[in-house]
């Protein structure tokens, strides 16, 4: 099946997303200006209230992406559809900084990770991340392993 041209934008748009907002960047607040829209709605790992408004978006990402400065993406898949874009992707950091309000371990993470984005007019509106915190908590040695 070929790429259609909505389809081929939003997935530029996604991965420069993804590569130059990505939050040790050092223009990514610049770049999450110009790809989302300022009431962008954010659906964080299932928590029960999305992260709504791209200042809040910012404010909450600075946190994550302190916990982990060295934090390393690589895309592994990217599908385009319309007016939503997945990507799948590996991580790979060391928790050397507060992450999600826990002091840093010192200790390295790799993890796999899922993100949607859906699109209206050329922007983000809606996105979806998803990864297992549980088994990042594991390899940061906060919680047992189950027996």
């Amino acid at each position: 099946m070929q790429e259609s041209t909505i389809d081929r934008t939003n997935k530029a748009i996604a991965l420069r997303f993804a590569e130059e907002g990505w939050g040790t960047e050092p223009r990514w607040e610049k770049v999450w200006d110009e790809v989302m829209t300022p009431n962008v709605v954010y659906h964080f790992n299932s928590w029960p209230e999305p992260i709504v408004g791209l200042a809040a978006n910012k404010e909450f990402n600075i946190g994550l992406f302190q916990g982990f400065p060295d934090i390393k993406q690589t895309i592994e898949d990217v599908i385009a559809d319309g007016d939503k874009v997945v990507f799948r992707s590996t991580l790979e950091g060391t928790n050397t900084g507060e992450f999600l309000g826990i002091p840093p371990t010192g200790k390295s993470a790799k993890m796999n990770d899922f993100t949607l984005l859906r699109f209206e007019n050329g922007k983000i509106v809606e996105w979806w991340y998803e990864t297992n915190l549980l088994e990042l908590m594991k390899q940061l040695g906060l919680t047992d392993s189950p027996s």
